[in-house]
Parts: structure tokens; C-alpha cells; sequence
């Protein structure tokens, strides 16, 4: 009876040890899932509002000054000039009708020349030997000023002569214009973007932003990956159709690598839809001509910054809905 009690004890013990491991490896595997599908995000880039409208201010004030200079010249009245305005009734009328349509014109040119625009281009890419695109991305970042606005350009000229070089792995681009009137609302528009983009990541593993927000997270394989970042440009070449191959060979990957550039430009200025992989070139490269004497802001964001971090398939559903509506048809017309 005593033998069958501790028994029967034995085998409530022995299962609710089973339930516990069972429950611990439960946990255990969902937060190695979590951790495994974290997607990690690198940020780049500067600002130059501020610096742009003190540059105008001082210009204005320039031309407002030259104005002043000019009036009061012509403010003595000629004995020739109070002739004709006793016999000609009519030139006065004429010369303030003249003055209002200067000011309208002028008027006019000043709305024009505040106009901002700002742009948003992504690209997904695929996973795999596409991750040679982090690891550029994570040098221009790490070696970038970006506390000057043609340290900015260049970073953003380099970002997208990445992207051309990486053009074979791009399953699909996607592009917004917003078009501002004055330079206030262009800084709303590209902060709210900027912070739209950002908050999709999981962490920020790597931060480069007017060279005062500065942050680099670096994992083992990050170290490991660098020795080797110098590739032979024909070698690569080579593994990229192959791998393109394969890849389209197999369908769809589950693995992807997006990038964001977001850009805002003084006046305003068009790009091309994107719908294929040619469209996707022509803007970049139309984008990069604006880069020299227009640019007001700009920043480069992508995820997963990490070699270890994927971004799967449903993340890319969740977070980048045009990017992914566009995929299928991006690599159809790519490839008719």
C-alpha cells in the first residue's frame, strides 16, 4: 500500500517535471524566434534647414538693402520730372501699375524659390550574397561627415552607386514626391517620414546623423564580414547572376534587405514612376543630379543592419505594404 502511494507520487512528480521542461523549452524557443526576427536598422544623413534659411535671410536682406539704396537716389524730384508731372496726368498711374506688377512677379518668384520637395525611394532586395550591400552601407555610415551638406551628398551619391552595383538583387522599388510651398512644410513632411521609417525598426544598431547622434552596435560576424568586404568586382558579377538565377529559379525568397533613401530638395522637381528595375535606375540617377545645389536634407535608413538579423517575408507585408504589392509585378516585367 506505502509502495503504491509513493508510486503513484513518483509519477505526479515525474509529469509535472515533464509539463515544467516542456513549458521552459516553450519560452525558450519563442524568445530565440523573437530574437532571430528583431530587425535590426541603420540610420545616416544631416539636415541643413536651418543653415539654408539663414543663407536666404542674408540674401533678402542684401537685396532688400540694394532696394532702399535705389529709392532714395531717385527720391529728389528733377525740375524736368515736376514738368511732366504737370502736363502728363496719366505717367503716374502708369509707373504705380508698373510697380505692382514688379511686386506680383516678384511676389510670385519668392513662393517658387521657398518650394520644397521631398522624396521617399525604397528598394526590398533579396537576402543572401545581397547582404555585401550592408556591409557597404555600414562603411559609408561608419566613415561619413555628415555634419556638412556635401558630406551628406556624398553619402548619398555613394548609397546610390551601391544600389546600381546591387541593381541584379532589387525585387522591387517603390517612390513618393511631396511637394511643399514653403520650407517649413517641407521640414515637417521629411521629419515625419524620417520618423515613420525609423520606427520600424527594432533597434538602431547603427547611427550617423549630423555628427551628433552617434551610435554602433557591432556583432561578431560584423567583424568577421569586414576582412572580407574587399570583393573582386567580375567575381561578384559572376555570383550575382547565379545567384539571381536560383533565386528566381525558386521563387520568391523569404529573406530581404530594404533601403530608404529620403531626400529634400529646394524647388520643385519630378522622378519617374517606378514600375520595373530600369524605372528604379533612372530615378536614382536623376535623383543624384539634384544632390549638388539643391539639397536641403537627406538620409539613408535600412534594415537589418545586423548580418545576424532577417527581415522575413510577413515583416516586409507589415511594414512596407507598397513595396511588397508591387514585387510580383516589379520581377515579371524585369524578366519578360
Amino acid at each position: 500500500m506505502v509502495l503504491e502511494k509513493q508510486m503513484a507520487l513518483l509519477r505526479r512528480y515525474v509529469g509535472a517535471s515533464a509539463v515544467a521542461l516542456f513549458v521552459l523549452l516553450l519560452l525558450l524557443f519563442t524568445c530565440n524566434l523573437n530574437m532571430a526576427s528583431a530587425s535590426s536598422g541603420g540610420v545616416m544623413g544631416g539636415s541643413f534647414f536651418n543653415s539654408d534659411s539663414e543663407s536666404s535671410s542674408s540674401e533678402s536682406y542684401t537685396s532688400d538693402s540694394e532696394r532702399v539704396m535705389v529709392h532714395h537716389v531717385n527720391d529728389a524730384p528733377s525740375p524736368d520730372a515736376e514738368l511732366a508731372k504737370g502736363s502728363h496726368g496719366g505717367v503716374p498711374m502708369l509707373f504705380l501699375i508698373f510697380i505692382l506688377g514688379m511686386f506680383l512677379v516678384g511676389f510670385y518668384k519668392d513662393t517658387k524659390g521657398n518650394s520644397v520637395t521631398v522624396f521617399k525611394i525604397q528598394v526590398a532586395m533579396l537576402g543572401g550574397m545581397g547582404s555585401s550591400i550592408q556591409r557597404d552601407l555600414t562603411r559609408i555610415a561608419e566613415t561619413a561627415d555628415t555634419s556638412s551638406r556635401d558630406g551628406v551628398s556624398c553619402l548619398l551619391t555613394e548609397t546610390i552607386q551601391s544600389l546600381d552595383r546591387h541593381h541584379g538583387y532589387c525585387v522591387a522599388g517603390y517612390l513618393s514626391v511631396d511637394l511643399k510651398r514653403s520650407k517649413e512644410d517641407g521640414e515637417k513632411c521629411y521629419n515625419q517620414l524620417s520618423n515613420e521609417e525609423r520606427a520600424k525598426f527594432d533597434e538602431e544598431t547603427l547611427v550617423n546623423l549630423n555628427n551628433t547622434e552617434k551610435k554602433s552596435t557591432r556583432t561578431q560576424s560584423d567583424v568577421f564580414s569586414n576582412e572580407y568586404s574587399m570583393f573582386d568586382v567580375k567575381e561578384i558579377k559572376e555570383e550575382r547572376k547565379i545567384f539571381e538565377e536560383e533565386k528566381l529559379l525558386n521563387g520568391f525568397g523569404n529573406e530581404y534587405i530594404v533601403v530608404t533613401i529620403l531626400v529634400a530638395a529646394k524647388g520643385a522637381h519630378k522622378l519617374p514612376n517606378i514600375n520595373v528595375a530600369e524605372d528604379l535606375k533612372k530615378a536614382l540617377q536623376k535623383l543624384r543630379t539634384l544632390l549638388s545645389s539643391k539639397l536641403l536634407a537627406g538620409k539613408v535608413l535600412w534594415t537589418p543592419q545586423n548580418e545576424d538579423d532577417t527581415l522575413s517575408k510577413r515583416k516586409l507585408l507589415e511594414d512596407y505594404p507598397q513595396l511588397a504589392k508591387g514585387m510580383k509585378s516589379f520581377l515579371v516585367k524585369k524578366h519578360e
